[in-house]
Protein backbone atom coordinates (compact mmCIF):
# COMPACT_ATOMS: atom_id res chain seq x y z
CA UNK A 1 0.00 0.00 0.00
CA UNK A 2 1.76 3.66 -0.65
CA UNK A 3 0.48 6.57 1.27
CA UNK A 4 1.38 9.78 0.28
CA UNK A 5 1.34 12.80 2.06
CA UNK A 6 2.26 16.16 1.52
CA UNK A 7 2.92 18.54 4.97
CA UNK A 8 2.62 21.77 4.00
CA UNK A 9 4.53 24.52 6.97
CA UNK A 10 1.33 25.84 8.74
CA UNK A 11 0.47 29.34 7.43
CA UNK A 12 1.09 30.48 10.99
CA UNK A 13 5.40 29.88 14.91
CA UNK A 14 13.23 35.51 29.00
CA UNK A 15 13.86 34.76 31.79
CA UNK A 16 17.11 31.83 32.46
CA UNK A 17 15.71 28.19 31.74
CA UNK A 18 15.10 26.05 35.13
CA UNK A 19 15.59 22.91 35.40
CA UNK A 20 13.50 20.87 33.05
CA UNK A 21 13.31 18.25 34.56
CA UNK A 22 11.73 19.53 37.82
CA UNK A 23 7.37 18.99 37.93
CA UNK A 24 5.77 22.16 37.49
CA UNK A 25 3.64 23.84 39.99
CA UNK A 26 0.75 23.84 38.44
CA UNK A 27 -1.23 24.24 41.36
CA UNK A 28 0.00 26.20 44.19
CA UNK A 29 -2.12 27.31 46.95
CA UNK A 30 -3.05 31.18 46.54
CA UNK A 31 0.02 33.08 48.20
CA UNK A 32 -0.28 36.51 47.09
CA UNK A 33 -2.76 39.42 47.45
CA UNK A 34 -3.72 40.86 44.05
CA UNK A 35 -4.90 44.40 42.93
CA UNK A 36 -8.30 43.94 43.87
CA UNK A 37 -8.15 42.56 46.95
CA UNK A 38 -8.62 38.67 46.29
CA UNK A 39 -5.78 36.39 46.93
CA UNK A 40 -3.89 35.44 43.60
CA UNK A 41 -2.56 31.99 42.42
CA UNK A 42 0.64 31.31 42.07
CA UNK A 43 2.11 28.89 39.01
CA UNK A 44 5.38 27.49 38.52
CA UNK A 45 6.53 28.00 35.30
CA UNK A 46 9.61 26.71 33.40
CA UNK A 47 9.96 29.52 31.16
CA UNK A 48 8.77 32.30 33.11
CA UNK A 49 9.49 31.85 36.51
CA UNK A 50 6.35 32.62 38.60
CA UNK A 51 3.38 33.25 37.17
CA UNK A 52 0.91 35.76 38.81
CA UNK A 53 -3.08 34.90 38.62
CA UNK A 54 -5.35 36.94 39.48
CA UNK A 55 -8.59 36.62 40.70
CA UNK A 56 -10.63 35.98 36.92
CA UNK A 57 -7.68 33.97 35.76
CA UNK A 58 -8.05 31.70 38.13
CA UNK A 59 -11.53 30.87 37.47
CA UNK A 60 -10.66 30.36 33.58
CA UNK A 61 -7.92 27.88 34.38
CA UNK A 62 -9.92 25.64 36.88
CA UNK A 63 -12.69 25.91 34.44
CA UNK A 64 -12.79 22.16 33.11
CA UNK A 65 -12.05 23.42 29.15
CA UNK A 66 -8.93 24.30 30.23
CA UNK A 67 -7.97 21.96 32.11
CA UNK A 68 -8.38 19.47 29.25
CA UNK A 69 -5.29 21.45 28.17
CA UNK A 70 -3.24 19.63 30.49
CA UNK A 71 -4.14 16.04 28.54
CA UNK A 72 -3.04 17.44 24.87
CA UNK A 73 0.44 17.54 24.05
CA UNK A 74 2.00 20.86 22.80
CA UNK A 75 4.16 19.03 20.25
CA UNK A 76 1.83 15.84 19.17
CA UNK A 77 3.33 12.96 18.49
CA UNK A 78 7.07 14.05 18.84
CA UNK A 79 7.65 13.05 22.28
CA UNK A 80 6.58 9.50 21.31
CA UNK A 81 9.01 9.22 18.65
CA UNK A 82 11.76 11.85 18.60
CA UNK A 83 12.65 13.63 22.30
CA UNK A 84 10.23 12.24 25.18
CA UNK A 85 11.43 15.25 27.12
CA UNK A 86 9.22 17.59 24.45
CA UNK A 87 6.19 16.36 26.31
CA UNK A 88 4.89 19.77 27.81
CA UNK A 89 1.09 20.60 26.96
CA UNK A 90 -0.92 22.78 25.92
CA UNK A 91 -1.89 23.96 29.26
CA UNK A 92 1.80 25.20 29.67
CA UNK A 93 1.79 26.76 26.55
CA UNK A 94 -1.39 28.88 27.40
CA UNK A 95 -0.26 30.14 30.31
CA UNK A 96 3.20 31.01 28.75
CA UNK A 97 1.19 32.92 26.83
CA UNK A 98 -0.52 34.79 28.72
CA UNK A 99 2.52 35.87 30.90
CA UNK A 100 4.16 36.95 27.14
CA UNK A 101 1.04 39.00 26.85
CA UNK A 102 1.26 40.97 29.93
CA UNK A 103 5.25 41.66 29.07
CA UNK A 104 4.64 42.76 25.37
CA UNK A 105 1.66 44.88 26.62
CA UNK A 106 3.72 46.61 29.43
CA UNK A 107 6.46 47.38 27.25
CA UNK A 108 5.23 48.69 24.49
CA UNK A 109 3.73 51.26 26.88
CA UNK A 110 6.41 51.77 28.46
CA UNK A 111 8.79 52.64 25.61
CA UNK A 112 5.58 54.85 23.82
CA UNK A 113 4.09 56.39 26.49
CA UNK A 114 0.74 56.48 24.21
CA UNK A 115 -2.31 58.64 24.69
CA UNK A 116 -4.72 57.52 25.24
CA UNK A 117 -4.76 54.73 27.81
CA UNK A 118 -5.62 51.46 26.91
CA UNK A 119 -8.64 50.75 28.73
CA UNK A 120 -9.02 48.41 31.56
CA UNK A 121 -11.07 45.96 29.35
CA UNK A 122 -9.35 45.89 26.67
CA UNK A 123 -6.18 45.03 28.36
CA UNK A 124 -8.16 42.15 30.47
CA UNK A 125 -9.11 41.19 26.98
CA UNK A 126 -5.69 40.97 25.60
CA UNK A 127 -4.74 38.61 28.50
CA UNK A 128 -7.67 36.46 28.40
CA UNK A 129 -7.11 36.13 24.55
CA UNK A 130 -3.30 35.14 24.88
CA UNK A 131 -4.77 32.77 27.57
CA UNK A 132 -7.28 30.88 25.66
CA UNK A 133 -6.05 31.52 22.14
CA UNK A 134 -4.92 27.72 21.50
CA UNK A 135 -8.15 26.23 23.76
CA UNK A 136 -9.70 24.49 20.84
CA UNK A 137 -6.71 22.12 19.56
CA UNK A 138 -7.94 18.86 19.40
CA UNK A 139 -5.51 15.15 20.49
CA UNK A 140 -2.17 15.78 19.96
CA UNK A 141 -2.57 19.34 18.61
CA UNK A 142 -1.84 20.08 14.94
CA UNK A 143 -1.74 16.14 13.99
CA UNK A 144 -5.65 16.50 14.75
CA UNK A 145 -6.02 19.25 12.29
CA UNK A 146 -4.51 16.98 9.63
CA UNK A 147 -7.27 14.51 9.73
CA UNK A 148 -8.40 13.99 6.46
CA UNK A 149 -11.35 16.24 5.36
CA UNK A 150 -12.85 16.62 8.54
CA UNK A 151 -12.36 20.33 8.05
CA UNK A 152 -11.02 20.96 12.42
CA UNK A 153 -9.72 24.85 12.90
CA UNK A 154 -8.58 25.12 16.28
CA UNK A 155 -9.31 28.63 16.66
CA UNK A 156 -12.48 28.70 15.24
CA UNK A 157 -13.41 25.93 18.06
CA UNK A 158 -11.59 27.92 20.80
CA UNK A 159 -14.74 30.81 19.73
CA UNK A 160 -17.14 28.16 20.87
CA UNK A 161 -14.92 27.87 24.79
CA UNK A 162 -14.79 31.38 25.12
CA UNK A 163 -18.46 31.26 25.13
CA UNK A 164 -18.95 28.86 27.22
CA UNK A 165 -16.46 29.77 29.71
CA UNK A 166 -17.91 33.27 29.80
CA UNK A 167 -21.60 31.43 29.93
CA UNK A 168 -20.08 29.87 33.73
CA UNK A 169 -18.56 33.33 34.66
CA UNK A 170 -18.77 34.12 38.24
CA UNK A 171 -16.00 36.78 39.16
CA UNK A 172 -17.13 40.31 38.55
CA UNK A 173 -14.51 41.33 36.41
CA UNK A 174 -15.34 38.09 33.71
CA UNK A 175 -19.29 39.17 34.02
CA UNK A 176 -18.43 42.57 32.75
CA UNK A 177 -16.44 41.46 29.93
CA UNK A 178 -19.48 39.28 29.60
CA UNK A 179 -22.54 41.62 30.02
CA UNK A 180 -21.42 45.15 29.82
CA UNK A 181 -21.76 47.29 26.34
CA UNK A 182 -23.59 44.28 24.31
CA UNK A 183 -20.72 41.81 25.05
CA UNK A 184 -17.64 44.07 23.98
CA UNK A 185 -15.27 42.55 26.29
CA UNK A 186 -15.72 38.71 25.22
CA UNK A 187 -16.41 40.01 21.30
CA UNK A 188 -12.89 41.36 21.42
CA UNK A 189 -11.37 38.45 22.67
CA UNK A 190 -12.97 36.15 19.87
CA UNK A 191 -11.71 38.80 17.36
CA UNK A 192 -7.84 38.80 18.97
CA UNK A 193 -7.68 35.10 18.98
CA UNK A 194 -8.74 35.00 15.45
CA UNK A 195 -6.45 38.15 14.43
CA UNK A 196 -8.99 40.42 13.21
CA UNK A 197 -11.17 43.10 13.99
CA UNK A 198 -13.32 42.35 11.33
CA UNK A 199 -15.82 40.79 12.69
CA UNK A 200 -16.05 43.78 15.67
CA UNK A 201 -19.45 45.77 16.33
CA UNK A 202 -17.37 48.65 17.37
CA UNK A 203 -14.70 50.80 16.35
CA UNK A 204 -11.15 51.05 18.70
CA UNK A 205 -10.84 54.02 18.70
CA UNK A 206 -7.05 54.39 18.54
CA UNK A 207 -5.99 50.92 19.85
CA UNK A 208 -5.92 48.65 16.61
CA UNK A 209 -2.40 48.12 17.81
CA UNK A 210 -3.47 45.42 20.29
CA UNK A 211 -4.11 43.28 17.38
CA UNK A 212 -0.16 42.79 16.72
CA UNK A 213 0.54 41.44 20.34
CA UNK A 214 -1.55 37.58 20.12
CA UNK A 215 -2.31 36.62 16.73
CA UNK A 216 -0.65 39.52 14.75
CA UNK A 217 -1.75 38.41 10.85
CA UNK A 218 0.04 41.43 9.76
CA UNK A 219 3.74 40.20 10.39
CA UNK A 220 3.37 37.42 12.22
CA UNK A 221 5.72 38.59 15.30
CA UNK A 222 3.30 37.83 17.98
CA UNK A 223 3.36 37.03 22.25
CA UNK A 224 2.00 33.31 20.93
CA UNK A 225 5.69 32.52 19.16
CA UNK A 226 7.49 34.45 21.86
CA UNK A 227 6.54 31.58 24.11
CA UNK A 228 6.42 28.74 21.87
CA UNK A 229 9.25 28.97 20.83
CA UNK A 230 11.15 29.61 23.68
CA UNK A 231 9.33 26.65 25.47
CA UNK A 232 9.83 23.98 22.36
CA UNK A 233 13.66 24.58 22.56
CA UNK A 234 13.62 24.50 26.38
CA UNK A 235 13.02 20.88 25.95
CA UNK A 236 14.02 20.04 22.76
CA UNK A 237 17.49 22.00 22.75
CA UNK A 238 18.25 22.51 19.39
CA UNK A 239 19.29 26.11 19.62
CA UNK A 240 21.62 27.75 21.61
CA UNK A 241 21.21 31.30 23.70
CA UNK A 242 22.64 33.69 20.69
CA UNK A 243 20.32 31.85 18.03
CA UNK A 244 17.39 32.24 20.60
CA UNK A 245 18.38 36.14 21.37
CA UNK A 246 15.19 37.76 19.72
CA UNK A 247 13.07 38.91 23.32
CA UNK A 248 14.36 42.35 22.63
CA UNK A 249 11.72 42.39 19.54
CA UNK A 250 9.14 42.26 22.12
CA UNK A 251 10.39 44.68 25.17
CA UNK A 252 11.85 47.14 23.28
CA UNK A 253 9.28 47.87 20.28
CA UNK A 254 6.05 50.83 21.25
CA UNK A 255 3.07 52.00 19.56
CA UNK A 256 2.88 53.57 16.64
CA UNK A 257 2.05 57.41 16.53
CA UNK A 258 -1.72 56.57 15.47
CA UNK A 259 -2.31 53.80 17.45
CA UNK A 260 -3.08 51.45 14.73
CA UNK A 261 0.69 48.99 14.67
CA UNK A 262 3.40 48.01 16.71
CA UNK A 263 7.04 49.57 16.00
CA UNK A 264 9.60 47.77 15.74
CA UNK A 265 13.45 48.94 16.58
CA UNK A 266 15.71 49.13 13.35
CA UNK A 267 18.22 47.97 15.32
CA UNK A 268 16.38 44.58 16.00
CA UNK A 269 15.24 43.56 12.41
CA UNK A 270 18.42 41.23 12.38
CA UNK A 271 16.64 39.58 15.66
CA UNK A 272 13.38 39.71 13.56
CA UNK A 273 15.31 37.36 11.25
CA UNK A 274 16.36 35.72 13.82
CA UNK A 275 12.99 34.73 14.85
CA UNK A 276 12.07 33.37 11.90
CA UNK A 277 15.23 31.61 11.69
CA UNK A 278 14.86 29.67 14.45
CA UNK A 279 11.07 28.67 14.24
CA UNK A 280 12.42 27.64 10.18
CA UNK A 281 15.33 25.41 11.86
CA UNK A 282 12.57 23.62 14.57
CA UNK A 283 10.27 22.82 11.48
CA UNK A 284 12.92 21.39 9.50
CA UNK A 285 14.85 19.72 12.74
CA UNK A 286 11.61 18.45 14.49
CA UNK A 287 8.12 20.25 13.48
CA UNK A 288 8.25 18.25 10.36
CA UNK A 289 11.03 15.58 10.65
CA UNK A 290 10.10 13.20 7.92
CA UNK A 291 9.98 10.18 11.12
CA UNK A 292 6.72 13.20 12.63
CA UNK A 293 5.28 13.46 9.13
CA UNK A 294 5.33 9.58 8.67
CA UNK A 295 3.45 9.32 12.47
CA UNK A 296 1.01 11.82 11.82
CA UNK A 297 -0.33 9.86 8.53
CA UNK A 298 -0.10 6.48 10.55
CA UNK A 299 -1.98 8.10 13.38
CA UNK A 300 -4.92 9.56 10.72
CA UNK A 301 -5.12 6.37 9.50
CA UNK A 302 -6.13 4.60 12.83
CA UNK A 303 -8.55 7.66 13.65
CA UNK A 304 -10.47 7.74 10.47
CA UNK A 305 -10.53 3.86 10.61
CA UNK A 306 -11.26 2.76 14.16
CA UNK A 307 -13.01 6.39 15.66
CA UNK A 308 -14.32 8.13 12.93
CA UNK A 309 -16.87 9.81 15.01
CA UNK A 310 -14.52 11.43 17.42
CA UNK A 311 -13.68 13.75 14.16
CA UNK A 312 -17.32 14.97 13.83
CA UNK A 313 -16.92 16.26 18.12
CA UNK A 314 -16.25 20.16 18.20
CA UNK A 315 -16.31 22.23 21.67
CA UNK A 316 -20.11 22.35 22.24
CA UNK A 317 -20.65 19.00 22.49
CA UNK A 318 -19.98 17.45 26.08
CA UNK A 319 -17.79 14.89 24.74
CA UNK A 320 -15.34 17.34 24.11
CA UNK A 321 -14.02 16.77 27.37
CA UNK A 322 -13.29 13.30 27.11
CA UNK A 323 -11.54 13.68 23.64
CA UNK A 324 -7.53 14.15 24.47
CA UNK A 325 -4.43 12.52 23.70
CA UNK A 326 -4.81 10.00 26.29
CA UNK A 327 -8.33 8.61 25.33
CA UNK A 328 -7.58 8.62 21.52
CA UNK A 329 -4.54 6.76 21.80
CA UNK A 330 -6.51 4.00 24.04
CA UNK A 331 -9.34 3.76 21.27
CA UNK A 332 -6.89 3.36 18.46
CA UNK A 333 -4.21 0.59 20.46
CA UNK A 334 -6.42 -2.13 19.32
CA UNK A 335 -5.66 -2.09 15.90
CA UNK A 336 -2.14 -3.53 14.80
CA UNK A 337 -0.85 -0.74 13.21
CA UNK A 338 -0.84 1.24 16.33
CA UNK A 339 2.16 -0.63 17.00
CA UNK A 340 3.87 2.13 14.86
CA UNK A 341 3.17 5.19 17.33
CA UNK A 342 4.39 3.23 20.62
CA UNK A 343 7.47 2.03 18.63
CA UNK A 344 8.56 4.10 16.01
CA UNK A 345 11.68 2.29 15.90
CA UNK A 346 9.66 -0.16 13.40
CA UNK A 347 9.47 2.84 10.71
CA UNK A 348 12.35 2.57 9.05
CA UNK A 349 13.83 5.03 5.89
CA UNK A 350 14.21 3.22 2.63
CA UNK A 351 15.98 3.95 -0.30
CA UNK A 352 13.66 5.75 -2.57
CA UNK A 353 13.37 3.57 -5.05
CA UNK A 354 11.74 0.91 -3.22
CA UNK A 355 8.51 2.80 -3.45
CA UNK A 356 6.27 -0.60 -4.23
CA UNK A 357 4.58 -2.91 -2.02
CA UNK A 358 3.03 -3.56 1.48
CA UNK A 359 3.35 -1.10 4.46
CA UNK A 360 5.33 1.39 2.18
CA UNK A 361 5.00 5.49 3.19
CA UNK A 362 5.59 8.54 1.14
CA UNK A 363 6.82 11.74 3.32
CA UNK A 364 6.73 14.76 1.19
CA UNK A 365 7.31 18.13 2.67
CA UNK A 366 7.82 22.05 1.86
CA UNK A 367 9.00 24.59 3.87
CA UNK A 368 9.63 27.68 3.13
CA UNK A 369 12.94 29.75 4.21
CA UNK A 370 13.11 32.33 7.07
CA UNK A 371 13.37 34.81 4.78
CA UNK A 372 10.09 34.39 2.86
CA UNK A 373 8.39 36.07 6.03
CA UNK A 374 10.74 39.32 5.99
CA UNK A 375 9.81 39.86 1.62
CA UNK A 376 7.72 42.83 2.01
CA UNK A 377 8.91 46.12 3.92
CA UNK A 378 4.76 47.02 4.46
CA UNK A 379 4.16 44.01 6.81
CA UNK A 380 6.55 45.50 9.21
CA UNK A 381 6.45 48.98 11.06
CA UNK A 382 10.22 50.24 12.30
CA UNK A 383 11.27 53.30 14.18
CA UNK A 384 14.85 54.53 15.30
CA UNK A 385 17.93 55.57 13.19
CA UNK A 386 18.00 53.43 10.12
CA UNK A 387 21.50 53.06 10.09
CA UNK A 388 21.31 50.97 13.19
CA UNK A 389 19.71 48.29 11.04
CA UNK A 390 22.07 45.41 10.23
CA UNK A 391 22.00 43.61 6.80
CA UNK A 392 20.87 40.05 7.03
CA UNK A 393 21.41 37.59 3.86
CA UNK A 394 17.44 35.96 4.33
CA UNK A 395 17.18 32.51 2.99
CA UNK A 396 13.93 32.23 0.28
CA UNK A 397 14.79 28.74 -0.43
CA UNK A 398 11.84 26.44 -0.20
CA UNK A 399 13.26 23.45 1.96
CA UNK A 400 12.35 20.56 -0.30
CA UNK A 401 12.47 16.66 1.13
CA UNK A 402 10.83 13.74 0.08
CA UNK A 403 11.56 10.14 2.11
CA UNK A 404 10.44 7.11 1.77
CA UNK A 405 8.89 4.53 4.58
CA UNK A 406 8.70 1.08 5.51
CA UNK A 407 6.84 -0.14 8.12
CA UNK A 408 8.16 -3.54 9.49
Amino acid sequence: MLVSALVQQPPRPPSKPTNSRLPLLHHQQPEKPSENGREAMLIEDEVHGVIELPSRIQEIVEHPLFQRLKKVNQLGLIPLSLDKNANHKRYDHCLGTYKSAQDHLRAIERNSHYEPKLPDWCRQAVEIAALLHDIGHGPMSHAWERLGEHEFDHEENALVCVDRIFEDARNEELVSLRDDGSGRGVQLIKALILGSSDSLSFPMMGHNYIFDIVHNSRCGLDVDKWDYLRRDNMRLKLLNPEEMDFDDVFLKARISADGQRIEYRYQDYHRIYRLFESRWRLHVAVYQHPLICALDCIFAELVTRVTPEKLNIRSESPEWLELHDENILKLIECDPKAVYLLEPKRVVEVPSTDIEGPNILKVERKIPGPGFYMQSNDDFAFFGNKRNKRTVDPCLKTTIISKIYKLL
